[in-house]
């Protein structure tokens, strides 16, 4: 099975990161070469094979006209297992920071978060099989390759993966828009720590929720009472992230 990554930074991020098998790089033959100079630069060092074709056929590739005439066709995508996330943080000498993604659907969420993930140093993400988004190839373009970097593990259960994740001291937070909740700001997170982000129109689930160390909110002082899962996301990775200094 192969996948077409798309968008000019996504591809240059897939090929740089090197964890995926990479079979050939489309080009259109409608476009000058100057447009890819940097894909071409970057396809030549690693080796890649380069095709020109139509542009009709790089979009009938990925079905939409987002290409920007330039496709690569790379094998599955490489997910992780935990103790691999965990043994990251080791080598870096800190305490876990963790995404979990609680049956998050969009993938314009689901990059637009990794691309914060990994710019802020979280070690790793952690998604559902069931009912939940994999990193698919819009996943990869939102996140603007991000997803190439970053080590990402897929789960039976996520409940129980929380609770083991537990017995090895990481914290787990629930990020929930509850005004009832304690701020973010209040809350120690110079730990080992693992963040939940909900779905964007049910928020996290009961039985996750329930096994949550805390539930905490994004205070809010405009006019507006809530953030998408993105933002909200983001916004909790930076605080732990510089609550580490």
């Amino acid at each position: 099975m192969t996948d077409y990554i798309y968008r000019n930074n996504a591809i240059i991020e897939t090929i740089f990161a090197s964890r995926r098998s990479i079979l050939r790089l489309f080009l259109s033959q409608q476009i000058s070469n100057n447009r890819h100079e940097n894909l071409l630069e970057a396809a030549i060092k690693h080796s890649i094979k380069i095709e020109t074709v139509s542009r009709a056929q790089i979009q009938s590739m990925i079905g939409n006209s987002l290409h920007q005439d330039a496709v690569l066709e790379v094998g599955p995508y490489p997910y992780v297992k935990i103790e691999d996330i965990l043994s990251f943080a080791k080598t870096h000498e800190e305490e876990p920071l963790i995404l979990i993604l609680d049956q998050l659907q969009s993938p314009s969420n689901f990059g637009r978060l990794l691309r914060s993930a990994e710019a802020m140093g979280v070690h790793g993400v952690i998604i559902q099989k069931r009912n939940a988004g994999e990193v698919s190839t819009a996943v990869v373009a939102s996140s603007m390759g991000a997803s190439e970097h970053i080590f990402i593990t897929k789960v039976t259960n996520l409940s129980r993966t929380i609770v083991e994740l537990k017995k090895q001291n990481i914290w787990i937070l629930g990020l929930e828009g509850n005004k009832n909740q304690i701020t973010l700001d209040n809350t120690n997170l110079k730990r080992g720590l693992a963040i939940v982000i909900g779905n964007e129109n049910n928020g996290i689930r009961r039985l996750i929720r329930k096994h949550c160390d805390m539930l905490a909110q994004i205070p809010m002082l405009g006019k507006m009472d809530s953030l998408n899962a993105a933002v909200a996301g983001s916004i909790a990775i930076y605080v732990a992230r510089q609550s580490r200094k």
